[in-house]
C-alpha cells in the first residue's frame, strides 16, 4: 500500500493540513455527452417478435420527459445521488435502491423536466461542433481544443454551480459533485453498476409480459438504457485498468487517490490500451473525445454490439416472461489483451492493485511508461508532486486541492495558480 504522506521536503506549512478530514473531487468522465448519446442512438428497441426495430424512439418517463435511448444513457454524467455511487452499497438490497433513487432523479423529478432540455440543448451543440469539424476537414481534436471547457461550464451552471469561467470551478454543481465520486464508471465498479440496473430492468421487463403491457417494456428500456452508462464508459481506455476505488482508499488522503487516477486515467486515454474479449475479439481501446474519429471504427463497433445485447436481453425477457438467456452484453466487455504478448505493446500501468496480496503498486520510474517494474514503497503525496511537475497542473487538480483542507497551505507553496481558485481559497482563509 502507498506509504503515508511525510517527507522531509514538505513546507510546515503544507504538513500541518495533511491529515485533516477533506473530500475527493472531479475525475474527468470518459466519452463525452454527445459520444454517450450517439452510441445509445444506435440502439433498435423491438416491441414484437415481427418488429426488426427501430432507433431513436422516443421512451416516456413518469415525470413527462420523452427520451431517446441515447439521451438517457448520456445522462449518467448529470443524474444520481451524490457520494452514493451504486457499486459501494455494501449489500444488493443497498445497490438496488440506489440505482433506483438515481434513475429516478431523472424519470421522476419534476425539475429534471425544465433542466434536461437544456442539457440535450448543449449536447446538440456539441455534436453539431463535431460534425462540422468532420465534413471541414478539420481535427476533431483541434475541435474539442477550440470548445475548452465552455460547454463542462454551462452543464455545471444548468446543475446547479457556477456559471462563468471565474465561478465553475469553486462552486460545483450536481455534474461535478457526481464526477467527485463517479467510482461506477470504472473497472470492476462500472461492470457491477451496470449489472446492478439491468437486472431491474430484466424484471421490469417480465412483469411487462405477465402485464402485457408495453409502457412498462418502455420503462424497461429505460431504465437499461441508464444501466448502459456505466458499461460503456467501462469501455474507456482510461476506465479498465485504472484502480480508482483502490487509489482513493489506499492514498493516506483520498483527494490525492482522485488526482492520481486523473493522471493515470489522462495516460491510458491517450496511448490507448490493447484488449480482448469473451467473444474472441481483439482491438485497441480508445478514450473519450475519440468515438467518432475513423480510426476507432473497431472499438465503435464493440461498444455498439454490447449496448444492443444488453437491449435485446431485455426484449427477450418480455418476450418469454422469463430470465433464462444469458446477457451477452458481457462478452464483449474489454479486458486487457495478454494473448500473443500484445499487452506488452501498451504502456505499462501506472497503478495497479495486486488482489493476492492486497497490494496497490506503482511503476516505479514514472517518466519511462514501458517499463515492467513496480514498487509498493512509495508516498501518495510525492508521487503527486512528480507528476504535476512533470506534467503540469491542470484546473481540475487545482480544483481538488483548492477545495480540501490543503488549501491555503497549497497555495501559500505554489501549487495553485489558477486565478478563480486563488480568489476562492483566499476567500474562504479570511
Amino acid at each position: 500500500m502507498s506509504k503515508p504522506l511525510i517527507r522531509p521536503l514538505f513546507s510546515a506549512c503544507l504538513l500541518s493540513c495533511l491529515f485533516a478530514p477533506v473530500h475527493a473531487l472531479p475525475t474527468k468522465v470518459s466519452f463525452t455527452p454527445a459520444e454517450h448519446t450517439e452510441i445509445g442512438n444506435q440502439v433498435k428497441l423491438r416491441y414484437s417478435p415481427t418488429d426488426q426495430g427501430e432507433v431513436g424512439q422516443p421512451l416516456p418517463l413518469k415525470n413527462g420527459l420523452q427520451l431517446t435511448y441515447g439521451e438517457i444513457l448520456s445522462f449518467g454524467d448529470f443524474y444520481g445521488l451524490v457520494d452514493e455511487p451504486i457499486s459501494l452499497g455494501h449489500t444488493e438490497e443497498i445497490r438496488r435502491k440506489r440505482f433506483i433513487d438515481a434513475f429516478n432523479t431523472l424519470a421522476e423529478n419534476l425539475h429534471a423536466t425544465t433542466e434536461a432540455p437544456q442539457i440535450l440543448r448543449l449536447i446538440r451543440q456539441e455534436r453539431k461542433i463535431i460534425d462540422t469539424a468532420i465534413s471541414s476537414g478539420t481535427s476533431i481534436d483541434k475541435a474539442y481544443k477550440d470548445l475548452g471547457n465552455t460547454i463542462d461550464i454551462q452543464f455545471n451552471c444548468i446543475t446547479g454551480g457556477g456559471c462563468s469561467e471565474l465561478t465553475w470551478l469553486v462552486n460545483f454543481g450536481r455534474y461535478m459533485k457526481l464526477a467527485a465520486s463517479n467510482y461506477d464508471h470504472f473497472g470492476e465498479e462500472a461492470i457491477l453498476a451496470y449489472q446492478t440496473g439491468h437486472q431491474i430492468a430484466m424484471e421490469v421487463a417480465m412483469a411487462a409480459h405477465h402485464n402485457k403491457d408495453v409502457n412498462q417494456l418502455k420503462l424497461a428500456y429505460a431504465m437499461n438504457a441508464f444501466a448502459c452508462h456505466f458499461l460503456t464508459d467501462r469501455f474507456a481506455a482510461g476506465h479498465i485498468r485504472t484502480p480508482r476505488l483502490k487509489l482513493s482508499e489506499n492514498t493516506t488522503l483520498k483527494i490525492i487517490g482522485s488526482a492520481l487516477t486523473s493522471y493515470m486515467h489522462t495516460e491510458e486515454n491517450h496511448y490507448g490500451l490493447h484488449v480482448s474479449n469473451a467473444h474472441g475479439d481483439h482491438w485497441v481501446a480508445f478514450g473519450d473525445k475519440t468515438y467518432f474519429k475513423p480510426e476507432t471504427e473497431k472499438h465503435r463497433k464493440m461498444i455498439n454490439q454490447a449496448v444492443q445485447a444488453s437491449a435485446d436481453h431485455i426484449f427477450y425477457a418480455y418476450l418469454s416472461g422469463y430470465n433464462e438467456i444469458h446477457d451477452s452484453a458481457y462478452v464483449f466487455i474489454p479486458r486487457p489483451d495478454e494473448e500473443n504478448n500484445h499487452s506488452k505493446l501498451d504502456l505499462s500501468p501506472m497503478f495497479y492493485w495486486d488482489e493476492a496480496s492486497n497490494t496497490l503498486y506503482r511503476r516505479t520510474s514514472l517518466p519511462l511508461r514501458y517499463s515492467r517494474e513496480w514498487t509498493n514503497d512509495w508516498w501518495g503525496w510525492t508521487t503527486f508532486l512528480e507528476l504535476r511537475n512533470a506534467r503540469g497542473f491542470e484546473m481540475f487538480e487545482q480544483a481538488i486541492l483548492a477545495h480540501s483542507s490543503l488549501g491555503k497551505a497549497a497555495l501559500k507553496d505554489g501549487f495553485i495558480t489558477e486565478p478563480s481558485l486563488v480568489a476562492y481559497v483566499k476567500q474562504q482563509a479570511r
